[in-house]
C-alpha cells in the first residue's frame, strides 16, 4: 500500500483533533493520566479513524501556511468537543462549592491537583464520586465514540463555529448553575435550619459558645445529609449524562454553523 503526503497530512490532522479532545475530556484530562498515555491513545485512535475519512473539506493548496491553519482549526475543534464534555461536571463543582461554603469547609480549601485551583474537600469528594459513576456507566467510552462521530459530522477543516455556539454555551452554563443549585438545595436547606436552631439556642442560653458547638454540629449534619442525598445526586447526574448524549448531534451541527 502506497502512502502519500496527503494520507500523512490527514493522519496528523486527525491525531491533532483527537489528542486536543483527550486533553480536555473528563477522565482523560485528569492529571493521573500521563501525557504519554494520552498521546498513545490519541495515536491509536487516529490510526484507526484516518482510513475511514474521505479527505479534507475544501482541499488544500499544499502550502505550510494552509496546513498550520488547518492544524489550529482542528485543535480548536477538539478543545470545543472536550469542553462540552466538561459541562457534565460543572454542576457537581457548583454544588460542592455552595455546600462547602455554607458548611464551613471553605476555610480549609486546598489546591485541587487536577485543576490546580483552590477547592474545598467536599468539592473534591463529590468530583471523585461522580467520576467513578461516570466510569461505571461507560461515560469514557461514550466520549471516545463522540470524538469518532465528530469526523462524520464535522469534516477535517469544516469547523465554522459562530453565534449559535455562543448561545449554546450560555444555555449550558445556565443549566449547569441550575443543576448545581438543585443538587445542593437539600443540604443547604438543612444547614439553614441548623443555623436557625443555633440562633434560637443562643437566645435561650446566651452563655453558650455557639461557635464551639455549631461548627462540629454543621459538619456532622453535612456528612449525614451527604449520605442521604448521594443516591439522588447520582440519579440527577445520570439524567444529565443522558441529556448530553442525546444532544451531541445538535452540538456537532453548531460547530459547522457560522
Amino acid at each position: 500500500m502506497n502512502i502519500g503526503i496527503a494520507q500523512v497530512e490527514l493522519f496528523v490532522l486527525v491525531f491533532i483533533r483527537v489528542t486536543a479532545a483527550l486533553a480536555v475530556l473528563p477522565v482523560f484530562s485528569h492529571r493521573a493520566v500521563p501525557t504519554m498515555v494520552k498521546a498513545g491513545i490519541g495515536g491509536a485512535i487516529a490510526l484507526l479513524l484516518a482510513p475511514t475519512i474521505s479527505g479534507i473539506a475544501g482541499g488544500t493548496s499544499g502550502t505550510i501556511a494552509d496546513f498550520i491553519l488547518l492544524a489550529i482549526r482542528e485543535t480548536l475543534c477538539g478543545i470545543l468537543i472536550g469542553f462540552a464534555g466538561q459541562f457534565l461536571f460543572y454542576a457537581v463543582d457548583i454544588a460542592g462549592q455552595m455546600i462547602g461554603f455554607q458548611a464551613g469547609f471553605s476555610i480549609v480549601a486546598s489546591i485541587d491537583p487536577n485543576t490546580e485551583a483552590q477547592s474545598t474537600v467536599l468539592t473534591q469528594a463529590y468530583n471523585l464520586t461522580m467520576l467513578l459513576v461516570f466510569l461505571t456507566i461507560d461515560g469514557h467510552h461514550m466520549m471516545l465514540q463522540a470524538v469518532a462521530d465528530s469526523f462524520r459530522h464535522i469534516p477535517i477543516g469544516g469547523l465554522a463555529a459562530g453565534a449559535p455556539l455562543a448561545e449554546w454555551t450560555l444555555n449550558a452554563a445556565q443549566t449547569a448553575l441550575a443543576d448545581g443549585v438543585r443538587l445542593a438545595a437539600p443540604i443547604m436547606v438543612t444547614l439553614l435550619l441548623t443555623d436557625v436552631g443555633l440562633g434560637i439556642l443562643v437566645r435561650v442560653a446566651p452563655q453558650m459558645n455557639v461557635f464551639v458547638v455549631g461548627f462540629p454540629l454543621k459538619i456532622g449534619v453535612t456528612l449525614i445529609m451527604m449520605g442521604i442525598t448521594l443516591g439522588a445526586m447520582i440519579s440527577i447526574f445520570t439524567t444529565q449524562y443522558g441529556d448530553f448524549v442525546r444532544g451531541m448531534p445538535e452540538f456537532f451541527r453548531l460547530l459547522t454553523t457560522p
